[in-house]
């Protein structure tokens, strides 16, 4: 049998591999679009950019329209705003977005304020540290729709109740980037707990 030559072997694995990456980013897209959140103790923001002023950017100002919404049709008791602190300029998601919370009306006591949620894991782990101390169970996610399914993952690796998930219906250029990217961290998480303690 004739061998194929390397580079069009290489070719032709270069484009399965991609194929099968651009299928599972679908299949996690996807899956995001058609999660829906049910009601929580806790409804845990995921952080995103904010300006040096501390203003939420575009996407970040989406998601927390998005848990404004949900907290006033009852569908959490608490919101936790998770985020970074910027090591160079120190902008600080979680004080952004909970001025944002308070601005449209969240009083500021149903507003539980993370700035050490650096990576989606640890926010799961500080919502389930939060929830746990307070004898609730369960959390909604906001996030962009693509998010949802490793960040629901990461709560549930917690112990904590998986109540779902909610994003913005408002769409993004980079969602496609964001959303093919989301395939090597989902691959990531789906690895033991135990790895990343």
């Amino acid at each position: 049998m004739a061998r194929i030559p390397w580079p069009r072997h290489a070719w032709r694995l270069t484009g399965a591999v991609m194929s099968i990456w651009t299928v599972a980013a679908f299949a996690l897209a996807l899956d995001g679009l058609y999660t829906r959140p049910t009601k929580a103790d806790l409804a845990l923001v995921m952080g995103n950019t904010v300006t040096r002023a501390n203003r939420p950017t575009p996407r970040l100002e989406a998601r927390l329209a998005t848990a404004l919404a949900l907290y006033a049709r009852g569908g959490c008791q608490v919101i936790m705003v998770s985020g970074g602190i910027d090591e160079h300029d120190f902008r600080n998601e979680a004080v952004g977005m909970k001025q944002w919370l308070v601005e449209h009306g969240v009083p500021p006591e149903a507003i539980v304020e993370d700035s050490k949620g650096t990576n989606t894991r640890t926010s799961a782990r500080h919502a389930r540290q939060w929830l746990r101390a307070h004898h609730m169970h369960s959390a909604v996610v906001i996030s962009q729709y693509f998010h949802l399914p490793r960040a629901r993952l990461a709560l549930r690796q917690e112990g904590v109740i998986d109540a779902g998930g909610d994003y913005p219906r408002r769409w993004f250029a980079r969602d496609l980037y964001s959303s093919l990217r989301e395939v090597p961290g989902y691959l990531a998480y789906g690895m033991t707990l135990d790895e990343w303690r």
